[in-house]
């Protein structure tokens, strides 16, 4: 399917939806609870083990379930230093779900792997007849595209819609080229401004490695800007969702209006204003 009839499946309310389920999953982090719309019912907690080598166990997102779809969201970074551990354990192994899927992050991997199993058994319990919606913001955008191909191939829900924010890289390119081939409903949602979706580098070449490493990303990027003049805003899920609400605002109203707590805060969404101002001598 060619670029043009992709984005033609691009649906705007689930974008702004799920950056919001997004969203919901740092509050569960940070405070052990979350808002969701209304219909909607927490089914699962996620957890996992950050930091392969002391592993950690973090809550990284949440299975939420309502009469038509089931949505399972991922947060992104949060917890210091397990996530910044993962993150940067970039070194590459294959990915152990999906035959002929290449290699992804081991960083990732390990991490999605600490909770792959009681995931595939929580979908495998929902009804098939449901819209299955996968979504994550920053790392947690890797964890998606992981969670989603392995979902797709090996459970009763084989397509799957998928959000990503500001993902980064996950994979090289054999994984990226299985995963496009596998999921039609995917999209990169990215801040062209948001420098998180530019790592890890493409190439790593030797001596990195032996051999080198290679990442691409996988499909369908849809780039959205806004410029905050600020690292962290550029790649808030807050401002995300601020970028978002434009392409439906009676739809954003509705579902921020009707369901209080569940639509992040963007008030700090502005333009960075703050100098470094050097002592004077």
């Amino acid at each position: 399917m060619d670029y043009v009839n992709k984005m033609n499946l691009f649906n705007r309310k689930d974008a702004i939806l799920l950056a919001g389920m997004c969203y919901q999953a740092y509050p569960l982090f940070y405070e052990g609870k979350l808002t969701l719309p209304q219909g909607y019912k927490l089914r699962s907690i996620i957890r996992a083990l950050a930091d392969v080598e002391n592993p950690t166990e973090v809550v990284i997102g949440f299975v939420a379930e309502s009469k038509e779809q089931i949505v399972v969201a991922f947060r992104g970074y949060a917890a210091y230093p397990a996530d910044l551990l993962a993150a940067y354990d970039i070194i590459q192994i294959p990915f152990p779900f999906v035959r002929d899927a290449g290699k992804t992050s081991r960083g990732f991997t390990c991490l999605y792997q600490s909770t792959r199993d009681e995931l595939i058994r929580k979908i495998n319990h929902f009804s098939g007849a449901k819209r299955l919606l996968v979504a994550g913001h920053n790392y947690g955008g890797a964890i998606a595209v992981m969670a989603a191909l392995d979902i797709a191939v090996n459970t009763k829900f084989d397509k799957p819609f998928v959000y990503t924010y500001g993902s980064p890289r996950i994979g090289d390119p054999a994984f990226a080229r299985r995963f496009n081939q596998t999921i039609e409903n995917s999209f990169r949602i990215v801040n062209i401004h948001d420098p998180y979706s530019t790592f890890p580098d493409p190439k790593y070449p030797p001596p990195f490695t032996t051999e080198g490493i290679v990442y691409q990303h996988v499909s369908t990027k849809f780039p959205i800007a806004f410029q905050l003049e600020n690292t962290p805003r550029n790649d808030a899920i807050a401002c995300y969702f601020k970028g978002l609400r434009q392409l439906s605002p009676m739809f954003s109203q509705s579902l921020c209006t009707q369901n209080p707590g569940f639509c992040p805060d963007t008030e700090m969404c502005m333009p960075f204003e703050g100098v470094c101002k050097p002592e004077k001598p």
